[in-house]
């Protein structure tokens, strides 16, 4: 079963506009388990004491992740961390992060974004 990390952009943009991301996702990949680094939980935390809709939907993203399988981070940054878990262990990346869809193309690793509401493979 496919591996996908998902990071606080992805999490934070289905929280935000709620899509049918689980089953687009099981189309593209198959089955799937979904996992999120404990790094990715403490920056969704740090966001959500903010104020605003920003820190509404970081705390939705948290509720988003609950079933999913936890992994712990390294000392890194938080994209440090979710490239080197993919890479490390074959896994998809899930993110609508610009910079990180162009780092994960430059280093060969599978990505999903969402575009115009769905999921789509980077």
């Amino acid at each position: 079963m496919q591996r996908v990390v998902f990071d606080s952009s992805f999490l934070m943009a289905v929280a935000q506009r709620p899509t049918t991301w689980v089953e687009d996702t099981r189309e593209i990949l198959g089955g799937f388990e979904p996992v999120i680094l404990d790094c990715v939980i403490s920056e969704l935390k740090r966001i959500s004491m903010q104020r605003g809709g920003r820190a509404r939907y970081a705390a939705l993203a948290m509720k988003l992740a609950e079933g999913f399988s936890l992994e712990r981070c390294g000392g890194a940054t938080v994209d440090a961390e979710v490239v080197s878990f993919a890479a490390s262990g074959g896994a998809v990346v899930a993110t609508v992060d610009r910079e990180m869809i162009e780092r994960l193309a430059a280093l060969r690793i599978r990505g999903v974004t969402l575009k115009s509401g769905r999921v789509a493979p980077v």
